[in-house]
């Protein structure tokens, strides 16, 4: 057990350590304490009463620590107020706890630390010279202040206090569909020589474009596929052609797919309402519409991307890397950092989807090369980018009782190395905490998200209110791996080919042959209690595993109130068992492809099909993945068949390598399941004469109060009778955070949340395009 208080370390003793002077050991206390306070008017020495101003002091002082003195805890204690960073904060491997003993940046009892890098914006001056394409409605309204990139930087996020103020963008416009190229699985372009077609958009009439003299500020926000969006810089306009060049490559062709639009961001010609602002870099002006009509004040650009960093020796074409170990951070605030950036070589880097990229510094907390790392207690909020990622070599760190909220793209990321044998991010716990408005900014973060990292336990997390998923576990799918040595689609730069090369032992069946080299394996998701996702992007689930590894585990979590999918197994996924999971008032509960189990789950009042099953292109079909032992009851009328006959085998949109010999679901083991709903006996009967479903029945399961959600079953249940259907806690309780979760950020949360309320001007979803 942490100790509460421990005893502060004398002036005297304090400085003789900064001095270098040897300390004996026996005046060694049992704890040793340093404080900080960034509001001390003196030179301090790390005391209570002379404390330290800034973090980098109680750093650098704790590695001035002969060996004796480093070989208890130490705890670094944190005053009140915002410890403003202007550089990010690095512990590296001398910063770390010796043996077993941990050093400990925490808040001080009763005090709440902040750590920003937001940066004041003074002078503000009403803007009374006309400014290019300012419209009329803004006249009056706006100020302006200077803000040199020499003195501030780029940055693409602004802030007044603990709130983000909405960037001017423009209203939606459409473009022309480019055609005559190959699409690749992925929907990028299949081969190079169209690669021109990922920085072009064709625009239509009516567009709100002109020719902006200051471009490199101009970005263009488009989501090219259901899955991504993307926010490049502009290069060029070209009026008489509408042709407008981007800066760096899409992920996708814009507008490759039917329905989607495109906006424009960071014109003054777009300043036309209370709170929106633009930044010209090339006059270093900031140009701002108070919410208030009042002079600003309180206004921050944040100056890092990375507030700390925990850096290891890495060694990446090597085997082995150097981790930095036993470090917590406790009760501290991390806020206002910058939003990430598409850049020019991204291509073949970004994480699946391009959803992130790989080993890049974006998070207000970023870990790269550590192990047994405490993250506890702490609030991620308010920041461009994302609150905390674990990079390449990561081990038994622990991400507990946090809340992560209004942060821009992912709440928490585990990213490991690309396929290949080195698989060093594993066996780390992200366990009781509350998620909810993540991917604020850039729509396709997740409230969890692991790429190529395994043997993970996300456990009794509070999710709700995300544009994307819930959690998300991913490694490369292997129609990237059969394209070899492609360098731009994908995640494609991240393959270690040589371990490959090294190892293969070759199979028939193409994803049997690249399975060992996806780390994304063993990870369990349980009872984590997951509401509203996917609320500004379609084609994904809650809960999502996609070409990962085997031995994932979907098991006892509560999905509710989703207009779109529950749980999936998507493109090349195998070997995952979804199991002892409540999902109600879902859109779908799982979608199912390739190798996988669906086994004792209870779906309740679904909107479409309980299990909706699928196969993808360029797959060896394997059959027998288990369906059995489930409940579904509806109390809908004319409710949609728990499942339905599909024959993929034909179909042109699967091309499968190997199909099928009988209709789907007649390949899987479809047994002892329970059905309770208007048509139940029709439709079990169609089934049941095809050869599966022979034990499955139509019956109440006579649940103590469905309407409540009270699941509980009486000892004379058919389920538990007839069908062997394994009970399991279904308390809604038990689902979600625990009784553990820190009361003053339960408190915080309920005070602070604004449910289901989008926080940016006309951030309503595209969801509905697809």
């Amino acid at each position: 057990m942490f100790k509460s208080m421990p005893s502060t370390l004398s002036i005297p003793t304090f400085c003789l350590l900064l001095a270098g002077c040897e300390h004996p050991s026996a005046d060694i206390p049992p704890n040793r304490d340093i404080h900080v306070d960034p509001q001390s008017q003196q030179i301090g020495t790390g005391t209570k009463q002379a404390p330290f101003q800034t973090l980098e002091q109680a750093r650098d002082a704790i590695r001035k620590l002969d060996d004796a003195a480093r070989n208890q805890e130490i705890n670094v204690w944190l005053a009140d107020g915002d410890h403003r960073l202007t550089e990010t904060l690095v512990l590296n491997r001398q910063d770390g706890g010796k043996a077993e003993h941990m050093i400990r940046y925490r808040a001080l009892p009763g005090a709440t630390p902040v750590l920003t890098s937001g940066k004041p914006v003074t002078q503000w001056k009403k803007l009374k010279a006309p400014v290019e394409g300012l419209p009329n409605t803004a006249e009056g309204h706006v100020w302006v202040a200077d803000v040199s990139q020499e003195e501030y930087g780029r940055f693409t996020t602004l802030f007044t206090g603990d709130k983000r103020l909405p960037r001017a963008k423009s209203a939606r416009f459409q473009g022309e569909k480019p055609t005559g190229y190959e699409i690749a699985d992925s929907r990028n372009v299949m081969h190079k020589k169209d690669r021109h077609l990922l920085r072009e958009i064709r625009y239509l009439d009516g567009a709100p474009i002109r020719q902006w003299s200051n471009l490199d500020d101009i970005e263009v926000f488009f989501n090219p596929v259901p899955w991504a969006l993307n926010f490049i810089p502009l290069e060029s306009i070209n009026l008489e052609q509408r042709l407008l060049t981007l800066k760096y490559e899409a992920n996708a062709p814009a507008f490759s797919q039917n329905g989607p639009y495109a906006w424009i961001e960071n014109a003054v010609d777009f300043i036309d309402e209370p709170g929106e602002w633009a930044h010209n870099s090339q006059t270093g002006k900031l140009y701002y519409w108070p919410i208030d009509g009042k002079e600003p004040a309180n206004i921050l650009i944040p100056q890092l991307h990375e507030l700390v960093r925990i850096e290891g020796e890495i060694d990446y074409d090597g085997p082995v890397d150097q981790p930095v170990r036993n470090i917590s951070f406790e009760g501290l605030t991390f806020t206002h950092a910058k939003r990430s950036n598409w850049y020019k070589d991204r291509k073949g880097w970004g994480i699946q989807h391009d959803w992130d990229t790989f080993d890049y510094g974006n998070a207000m907390l970023r870990l790269r090369g550590a192990e047994n790392i405490r993250i506890k207690g702490n609030h991620f909020t308010n920041s461009g980018g994302s609150a905390i990622r674990l990079d390449l070599h990561a081990q038994n760190n622990t991400i507990e009782n946090n809340l992560i909220d209004y942060v821009g793209h992912m709440g928490i990321l585990l990213a490991g190395y690309g396929p290949g044998t080195k698989d060093v991010n594993h066996h780390n716990t992200i366990h009781n905490n509350i998620i909810h408005h993540v991917g604020e900014i850039i729509w396709h973060g997740h409230a969890i998200f692991v790429w190529q990292s395994g043997d993970n336990i996300i456990s009794h997390n509070w999710i709700h209110d995300v544009p994307r998923k819930a959690v998300g576990i991913c490694g490369v799918r292997v129609q990237i791996l059969m394209k070899y040595n492609e360098d731009f689609d994908e995640a494609a730069q991240t393959i270690r080919w040589n371990e490959i090369e090294q190892t293969a032992t070759w199979s028939d069946d193409v994803q049997t042959h690249f399975m060992p080299y996806l780390h994304a394996k063993n990870n369990i998701i349980e009872h984590n209690k997951v509401t509203k996702t996917l609320l500004q992007l379609s084609d994904g689930a809650s809960l999502n595993v996609s070409g990962a590894g085997e031995g994932n585990i979907i098991r006892h979590n509560y999905v509710y109130d989703v207009d779109y999918i529950a749980v999936r197994t998507d493109d090349w996924q195998r070997g995952t068992t979804t199991t002892q999971n409540i999902i109600a008032r879902a859109g779908t509960g799982v979608v199912h492809k390739d190798y996988n189990h669906i086994v004792n789950n209870i779906f309740i009042d679904l909107n479409g099909e309980a299990i909706r099953m699928r196969a993808f292109p360029r797959q060896v079909f394997v059959p027998d993945s288990i369906m059995q032992r489930n409940m579904v009851y509806s109390s809908k009328k004319n409710p949609v068949p728990p499942y339905g006959e599909r024959d993929l085998w034909n179909s042109p949109e699967f091309k499968v390598v190997k199909a099928g010999t009988k209709p789907l679901p007649y390949e899987y083991h479809l047994n002892n399941n329970l059905y309770w709903f208007d048509g139940a006996e029709e439709f079990l009967t169609q089934f049941q004469a095809k050869g599966v479903e022979a034990n499955s029945i139509v019956a109440n399961p006579n649940f103590a109060n469905v309407e409540k959600m009270d699941l509980r079953l009486p000892a004379d249940s058919p389920a538990l009778i007839k069908i062997g259907f394994e009970p399991f806690d279904v308390n809604l309780d038990s689902f979600g955070i625990t009784k553990d979760y820190p009361a003053h950020l339960l408190e915080k949360d309920n005070r602070l949340t604004q449910w289901g309320k989008p926080t940016v001007k006309g951030a309503d979803s595209h969801r509905k395009h697809y």
